[in-house]
């Protein structure tokens, strides 16, 4: 004869949450690195809030696909595509819990290699953050915090602006000579792009590294970043390094639109409604060091003149996408609709193209695969 259960039952939902969580923690201490196992009951998503991993370890909450109502065999299959186009880790989370993670050619969770011009989003905050602080606006001419002469440009470097650095405006060529007026086209161009760093440190008064720290990767625990020095065309500047999850910690950072488990980061909305929409000259998909989905044309890294290309940058990712994309295929997309965030880490991908400096046809093929994965 059944007993009759007595007390506060446990909701199916929260039942499926402890099986999930439970499941996948075997799985990660017996090393797996797959995408986590079913669970017998799917959970209702809006029944859970965000989660933030742990900012003194490395601990995450996880969550399966199955749960999510996801489809797990076109996960699985989108990740093992991803595996064979030189991807050394993939990390998908949904609202701060890892969904399925993968690692390849001996990597790891802790495993951290340079993201190229994916770092340059982190840059985007930590200007936003100064100017949270009062520091500096957006519309501040580069030459109070660099000093004139920064350029090849006398005649136009006065009227360039902290924005235009930002937006890929500023008129210049990679020897920093003049081309076009300050905002008149979008260029993509790495010597102009390092002179934010000068700003950031004439501005904060600290190192960009001791600065970075104290605003952004201690406060989420970014416990991997670290800044490279590089050099592009004879100008030096930095390239961050840092593992695919803490490249998922700062998407997430972005999704909370710049809010920490209660914690402000870089709580002024204003930022992320400038940022993340249209700032570049004749480049919709383009934000303050950002990318944008769902625009009408975009224009890849390439000459002045290189043509526009009349579509979406990612067609098949959802339109409010918005990425970090770096040379060889460094990627992190944050999907505010679907409470998504994908990091990428590894070597540029076979299917490529050539040498991308951020998007590649990687970006189109891989969400072809991705979107089948998730409900309709």
């Amino acid at each position: 004869m059944r007993r009759k259960v007595t007390g506060n039952p446990i909701s199916h939902a929260c039942l499926a949450a402890l099986v999930v969580t439970a499941c996948s923690l075997v799985a990660a201490c017996a090393g797996k690195d797959t995408v986590a196992p079913t669970a017998p009951i799917p959970v209702d998503p809006k029944s859970l809030p965000m989660a933030f991993p742990s900012t003194s370890t490395d601990e995450w909450a996880t969550i399966s696909p199955a749960a999510l109502g996801w489809d797990t065999l076109a996960l699985r299959n989108a990740l093992d595509w991803a595996g064979t186009q030189k991807s050394t880790a993939v990390v998908i989370a949904w609202r701060g819990r890892i969904v399925a993670e993968r690692y390849w050619k001996g990597w790891t969770p802790s495993k951290d290699s340079i993201i190229a011009s994916a770092g340059k989003s982190v840059v985007s905050l930590l200007v936003g953050r100064l100017r949270e602080q009062g520091r500096l606006t957006f519309d501040d001419p580069a030459t109070r915090w660099l000093g004139a002469g920064w350029s090849r440009a006398p005649l136009t470097e006065s009227r360039i602006t902290v924005k235009h650095l930002l937006s890929m405006s500023s008129g210049l060529d990679d020897s920093l000579k003049v081309v076009v007026e300050p905002n008149t086209r979008f260029y993509y161009n790495n010597p102009a792009y390092y002179q934010l760093f000068g700003v950031i440190a004439a501005a904060s008064g600290q190192s960009v590294v001791n600065y970075s720290a104290a605003q952004l990767f201690t406060p989420i625990g970014m416990r991997t970043a670290r800044w490279v020095p590089n050099i592009d065309t004879g100008e030096l500047g930095l390239v961050l390094s840092c593992s695919a999850r803490d490249m998922v910690r700062f998407g997430h950072l972005i999704l909370n639109r710049g809010r920490w488990n209660g914690q402000a980061i870089l709580g002024d909305e204003s930022y992320f409604m400038a940022a993340l929409k249209t700032a570049a000259p004749n480049n919709p998909s383009y934000g303050y060091l950002w990318w944008l989905n769902g625009k009408g044309s975009y224009r890849i890294p390439g000459p002045y003149l290189l043509p526009a290309v009349p579509s979406a940058l990612i067609p098949s990712a959802p339109s409010d996408l918005i990425a970090a994309l770096g040379k060889g295929d460094k990627k992190i997309y944050v999907i505010p609709s679907l409470d998504l965030v994908i990091a990428r880490h590894g070597e540029e991908a076979d299917v490529a193209s050539g040498n991308p400096r951020a998007l590649s046809a990687f970006d189109e093929q891989w969400w072809q695969r991705l979107r089948l994965a998730f409900p309709k």
